[in-house]
Parts: structure tokens; sequence; C-alpha cells
């Protein structure tokens, strides 16, 4: 028995990288565009489906808002183009003409304030029209929202790396939060490294080929692993058990969600940092006498020392 690592401390976040911070949980890759144009109207509706809820709440507030206060503005072009109904409460002009164009787009139509001139009527009008239009593809981003297909994928925090059968295996962990079915879930895992490829130097993906890359039904949890023998691009790490610099892993699980019918995604990255030799996952999973299954999510990330290192 060789010396074995002592149990490491309970997960912390590290500084996010390059590709881990962005694979990670609603990350961003940082990445600085020269030569192309800093927005376009094609990328509106990606950029809306981008946003969060708050965000997105906030956007359409502030839109809903502008849009009223420059129709209020427009209707003060014609003073007396707008009336208030006899026993109407008396205001300013200015939030007369805000709160008839806030009646107007959203088609209340309380009737306590309505178009004199023809002025007024024009543009109520064109603003009934654009307002539809607004609120037709307000509707449309929410519901777009909602009924987007998403996954609630667990991965561990480290990966682990300890013998089976003799060879060193890194291995990770998976986990399907809903516990729901998905069916036909793949699994893709990939080193990213600095190569030379035709005297230049590219930066690429290299597949890890994993001892079962498949799971028909995706409902708990699954250990992910990958042998490391002299074919495995990770051959190296084994002399110093240290990855080479900037190197990073790369996960991608996806399957068919057995409520929605739809494919869904999930990804992960490591870093060589993230790697524990000669350590095991913690166990999780336990049967109950009555049949049920219990998930220990509070251990998910936690690691203990592989008793068959050497």
């Amino acid at each position: 028995m060789g010396e074995q690592n002592p149990p490491p401390p309970r997960f912390r976040p590290q500084r996010p990288r390059s590709l881990t911070a962005s694979a990670r949980r609603d990350g961003k890759l940082k990445v600085r565009a020269r030569g192309l144009p800093l927005w376009s109207a094609a990328d509106i509706y990606h950029q809306l489906m981008g946003l969060t809820w708050p965000m997105l709440f906030l956007l359409f507030a502030g839109l809903f808002l502008v849009f009223n206060l420059g129709f209020a503005a427009i209707y003060r072009c014609d003073p007396s183009g707008l009336a208030i109904a006899h026993g109407g409460a008396d205001m300013p002009l200015f939030l007369r003409d805000f709160f008839f164009s806030v009646h107007t787009v959203a088609t209340i139509g309380y009737g306590n304030i309505y178009p004199l001139s023809l002025w007024a009527n024009v543009v109520v009008v064109i603003e009934v029209t654009l307002g539809i239009m607004i609120f037709a593809l307000a509707t449309g981003i929410a519901f777009a929202r909602f009924s987007r297909p998403t996954a609630r994928m667990l991965f561990s925090a480290v990966m682990v790396v300890h013998d089976v059968d003799g060879v060193p295996t890194v291995m990770l962990r998976a986990a399907n939060q809903r516990h729901n079915v998905i069916y036909s879930a793949e699994a893709r895992l990939s080193l990213l490294i600095d190569d030379i490829v035709g005297g230049l130097a590219m930066r690429r993906f290299v597949d890890l080929r994993l001892e079962r890359s498949s799971n028909p039904v995706f409902a708990l949890t699954w250990t992910i692993m990958h042998r490391i023998d002299e074919s495995s691009p990770l051959y190296p790490w084994l002399g110093d058990r240290c990855g080479g610099t900037g190197q990073e892993i790369m996960v991608l699980l996806s399957g068919i969600d057995e409520v929605s019918g739809q494919m869904i995604h999930g990804r992960w990255a490591y870093g060589a940092g993230d790697i524990r030799w000669g350590m095991r996952f913690d166990d999780i999973v336990t049967s109950q006498p009555d049949g049920w299954r219990t998930i220990d999510y509070l251990r998910f990330h936690e690691v203990v020392p592989h008793e068959s290192v050497t």
C-alpha cells in the first residue's frame, strides 16, 4: 500500500477559467470580437432568450413605460384632442395623456378619457397597431422561455482517479435532479489541449473513450469512467499526477426527457486542479425497506480515500 492522499476539504468553487467557467452553469465565454458590429437585429431573439427572468421583466416593463410616455408626448401635440368624461378627476394634461395611452395600448377602455380630434384618433390607431405587435412579441418570448426544455443535471465538483482492475480510471459523477426518466442518455468526454498540427499551434478537442457512453434510462446517478491506459490522452498525467498547462476536460450529457419528449443537454468542465488522485466518491444512494431509494445530495461532491490504491 502506497501513501494515500488526505481527504480533501469540502468543495469550494475555484476561480473561473476560460472553458471551465463558460461550461459551468450559466457561464459566459469571455471573448472580445474585433471587426464585427457590436449589435445585430438578427440576434434580438437570441439575446432575449438568453436574459434572466428578472432582466426580461425589467426590459419589458421599461419598454412599456417608454412606449406610453412617448405616445403621451404625441397626444400633447393637440392639447384639446382628448377629453375627460363628466365628473372625471381633474389632473394635469400630460398625466391625462399618459393614462389614456396605457388604457389604449392595454385595450382596457374605461371610457373616462376619450379622443375628440382627428389627430388624437389617428394616433390611437397607430398606437393600437404597434401595441398589438409588442404584446404579441412579449407573449411569444415568454411562451418560448416557458416551453424551452431544460435539464437539471448535477455534476460532481471534482473528478477522481483510482485503479479499476489494475488500470487507473478517471471518474466523474452526474445526477438527474428531477428524478424523472431521461431516455437514451448519451455522455461525451473530451480533452481540450494545445497541439501542433501541420506546424501550426492549434487548440483542439480530443475525445476520451468511455467505459459506458450511453445509458438507456438515466433517472438517478451515473458514474462516467475513462480508463487511463497507454492509448489515453491523459496517460502523460500519470507521471506527476498533474495535467498539462491549460488543459481542460469537458463533459456533455444529452437525452430525451420523458415529460416533454424533447432533447435536453447538460454540460460541465474540469481543470487539472479539479482531479483528486487516489480517491473515490462517497456512497450516496441507499435503498430503504419500503422500496424507496435515498440520494444524499449533501455528500454528492464528497470523496474519500480509495483503499486499493498502490
